[in-house]
């Protein structure tokens, strides 16, 4: 390749953006531009890497000298990293943007390659270099996000003692951490270490939201007992079996006093039925739970039937197969998409909590045909939300993509949700009733009305914007999961191609085929490159290279969203008919 001087690299750069902005007044060949590219990629440069994405021709002359998918890999991480960033961040989203950079910065990710990390403080070298625009706030943001040493533990100090578990300060084996080693530690670590900081000072616990809201929610139940227990309500034998009893099975026992029942108008008694554990009547057994699980897909479909987004789910099952539902637990999720068995499962916690703020048993939802209707418009928000993965997940599987779960799918799944959930609420008064009654009890109906508020208020890129702060915001862009995935694929399709012909079939024989390597994580694939088939690594490294294909999809299911949002509000009788499936 000819030799090119580091000021001829940059302009062949800024010659190619003019291009194809179509103000460029020549252009260099595509190996000049591709060795501009190989250059800026290498220093950070996200104006150059979107450049690259979109010069075909570079892109085509990188493929044949087999360097396409490295390439591609540093770009689409660098665009990540700046579209990432340009969202609108502030010191109450620090701990989101903290997860978010910590999937993104690590020593096996490609953006270490690229000169951002492994150590978190090169980002902000990078930003001051092409963001300096950035205002202080948000910088300052970022600093939070990474854990810098002088926001978390101030300017004063040098070193912090701390216990670790069974290490404790007072036996003398405690543990010592020293800015000096801190700087050396990638996001995820700083992030261990203030969790075992929070144990001990809850001044730390302002680092993580979930532990924070927790410790808010169990405030507000402490004061509801409080009040109950002060009401007059409860006879002395009863208040002397709350003495000393931890907060959980104080709210037991209360809800046990009060029969399970319905809060019947008093606030702290519905508030204590929310949150306490489920009474042994209360409980759905595994029988019973299957026997709901089989109720819910008739009484669920009832109420999907003349919703647009719910017609469109209807519409997708009616060609691909039934709607099938289980209840079981879902590890501290309302739902989740099960592609092994084609079956949306639902929370069986978030099942019995609604059971006990209604004064259901399982008994009686066993015998209620009202009842289990009552259940499935509740969770009916959550059946769109995992047909929406089921749709998905099919469509991968029709296509023979390799599709990883990216926020992009979460985007989709909760903009159908909240499509759903906003016609619901304004033509189904029953369905506004629960909604209405649960919301500042459940954190299941609460972030249903919120969802469905917030696309209804917001464009397609608030939306999603919301999406990938707020709730995903652990979860890789599409961009972010082909960066990875691409990147470890690249250098180990390089490192086989040294091998001789009978050393790669002996290694292939043994390694993990394409249907395994296709359910992989992306976090997975990129870390066990080194297992998988050749021919399985070069298919992912195709359709991974063709992001084009899933973006149109995404695209396709926002613009059929926002219109069927749109006809909604203008009140018009049309697009009550499933909309076409994707």
């Amino acid at each position: 390749m000819t030799c090119l001087t580091a000021k001829t690299l940059r302009l062949a750069v800024l010659t190619a953006g003019l291009l194809l902005c179509g103000t460029g007044a020549f252009a260099q060949n595509a190996a000049e531009r591709l060795a501009a590219y190989e250059y800026s990629l290498s220093l950070g440069d996200p104006a150059a890497a979107s450049v690259f994405l979109n010069d075909r021709e570079a892109r085509d002359l990188a493929a044949g000298e087999d360097k396409a998918s490295a390439l591609i890999s540093k770009a689409e991480a660098l665009k990540d990293l700046k579209d990432l960033l340009a969202m609108p961040w502030d010191g109450t989203k620090a701990n989101k943007l903290s997860q978010a950079l910590s999937i993104r910065i690590d020593a096996d990710k490609p953006l270490a390659g690229a000169g951002v990390g492994p150590e978190p403080e090169k980002l902000l070298t990078w930003l001051e270099k092409y963001q300096p625009a950035y205002p202080r706030s948000k910088k300052e943001t970022v600093k939070n996000a990474i854990r810098q040493w002088d926001i978390v533990f101030g300017t004063m100090t040098a070193v912090r003692a701390m216990s670790w578990d069974q290490a404790t300060l007072r036996s003398g084996q405690g543990v010592t951490v020293t800015k000096e080693a801190w700087a050396a530690m990638v996001i995820g670590e700083r992030n261990t270490i203030i969790s075992q900081l929070m144990k001990q000072d809850p001044a730390f616990l302002v680092y993580d939201d979930a532990v924070l809201a927790s410790a808010k929610d169990q405030v507000a139940l402490q004061k509801s007992v409080n009040r109950v227990k002060a009401s007059g309500l409860l006879t002395p034998a009863q208040l002397a079996q709350l003495s000393g009893k931890t907060l959980a099975d104080q709210a037991y026992l209360l809800g046990n006093f009060f029969d399970g029942g319905a809060a019947k108008g008093n606030d702290d008694i519905a508030r204590i039925h929310a949150a306490r554990d489920s009474l042994p009547k209360e409980v759905l057994p595994a029988q019973q739970r299957a026997l709901l699980g089989g109720m819910l897909g008739p009484a669920v479909a009832k109420e999907l039937a003349g919703t647009r987004a719910g017609n469109k789910v209807l519409a997708f099952y009616a060609k691909e197969g039934p709607l099938k539902i289980e209840i079981k637990p879902c590890d501290g999720k309302y739902s989740r998409y099960d592609p092994a068995t084609k079956t949306i499962v639902l929370d069986s916690e978030t099942v019995q909590q609604y059971m006990r703020m209604k004064g259901y048993t399982a008994d009686s939802v066993m015998r209620s045909r009202a009842q289990v209707a009552e259940i499935a418009k509740y969770m009916s928000p959550a059946v769109v939300y995992e047909a929406a993965h089921q749709m998905q997940d099919t469509w991968a599987k029709n296509r023979g993509v390799y599709k990883p779960r990216v926020q992009e799918d979460e985007i989709e799944a909760m903009s159908l949700e909240g499509l759903y959930t906003n016609e619901k609420l304004r033509k189904d008064a029953a369905f506004k009733n629960i909604m209405d009654g649960s919301r500042d009890l459940s954190s299941y109906a609460s972030k249903r009305v919120a969802i469905a508020t917030k696309y209804k208020k917001s464009g397609s890129k608030g939306f999603a914007n919301t999406v990938r702060q707020l709730y995903f915001s652990g979860l890789p862009s599409l961009d972010a999961a082909a960066a990875q995935v691409l990147g470890a694929v690249s250098e180990e399709l390089s490192r086989r191609a040294a091998l001789t012909p009978a050393e790669l079939a002996r290694a292939d024989a043994v390694n993990l085929t394409l249907p395994e390597a296709m359910e992989m994580t992306p976090e997975e694939l990129a870390g066990s490159v080194g297992e998988i088939s050749t021919a399985a690594l070069a298919k992912i490294e195709g359709d991974l290279s063709a992001l084009g294909v899933y973006k149109d999809r995404y695209s396709a299911a926002d613009k059929e969203g926002r219109k069927a949002l749109k006809t909604l509000k203008t009140g018009s009788a049309g697009g009550t008919h499933a909309p076409p499936i994707l």
